[in-house]
């Protein structure tokens, strides 16, 4: 018999991790004395344990470990869960290939810039929102600000209109995905968070929700806005993602002709991994 600190230096396991076994059940001592408590353990053992280290290896909980060897599980049961296993194992090496390659184009903007970038894109879902929403034609990106004034004027004030008392932050949506210079399409939107009717002017229906949405927040005037549109369309591109959707533009922080400096917007692209 074993005491459990030659136990532990002859199968190069800490007596911490075998205490743990020891009160989860994975792996008990061959003998306990009842005077002392001390733990002692056969080399018979060993076996067992280095099952126990194998699968922990290999990525397994040890509740899951316990199931392995104490439940009688199949073999047939066993590659369910290998295979299981290799499939997340295989994910996380997507995603640290796709960290690492996001991380070098980082060390090349700096190389490049020499400092930080004011804008950070990051990827995230979007989830379906029931809005409020109007159509309008803005005759370029200078000189637009009127026609959105009065398109947000027109979605606002019937909202108030139908009693309602919490609504969210306005949203701009481009629907054409091709660029143009002159006389573009917007839908004006206003957040609700409860059914109102429609009207000749106004129609109320739920937003959708986007899987992936590329995004990057601008603060300051809307002069600078097309700043952000470039860093993140460059994004896209060199991180090879498409664009697949409605582009919108969320104002989370605006006042009619308050501080233009404090106005906080962000833009957010659907995209599709190439």
């Amino acid at each position: 018999m074993l005491r459990i600190s030659d136990f532990a230096q002859l199968s190069r396991v800490s007596t911490k991790a075998l205490r743990l076994y020891d009160r989860l059940g994975l792996l008990k001592p061959a003998h306990v004395d009842d005077c002392n408590g001390y733990r002692y353990y056969s080399a018979t053992q060993l076996p067992r344990l280095n099952q126990i280290l194998v699968f922990k290896e290999l990525g397994f909980s040890l509740e899951e470990i316990s199931r392995l060897l104490d439940e009688n599980i199949s073999s047939g049961e066993i590659r369910g869960m290998l295979r299981l296993r290799k499939l997340e194992i295989e994910q996380r090496l997507l995603e640290d290939q796709s960290r690492l390659a996001r991380v070098e184009m980082r060390l090349q903007e700096l190389e490049q810039e020499k400092k930080m970038s004011n804008y950070e894109v990051i990827l995230k879902p979007t989830e379906s929102q029931l809005v409020a929403a109007t159509l309008g034609v803005i005759p370029n990106y200078q000189d637009c600000e009127p026609i959105f004034d009065r398109l947000f004027d027109r979605t606002y004030n019937y909202v108030y209109s139908q009693g309602l008392k919490k609504v969210g932050c306005g949203i701009a949506i481009y629907h054409e995905t091709k660029l143009r210079d002159r006389n573009i399409p917007v839908e004006v939107a206003a957040p609700i968070f409860q059914k109102i009717p429609s009207n000749e002017h106004i129609w109320v229906y739920e937003l959708p929700g986007i899987e992936t949405m590329a995004c990057v927040v601008h603060k300051g005037s809307f002069s600078s806005l097309g700043q952000a549109y470039n860093k993140l369309i460059e994004w896209v591109e060199k991180n090879g993602y498409q664009v697949m959707g409605s582009t919108r533009e969320l104002y989370l922080q605006y006042e009619r002709d308050g501080d233009q400096s404090q106005y906080v917007t962000e833009i957010q692209i659907p995209v599709e991994k190439n």
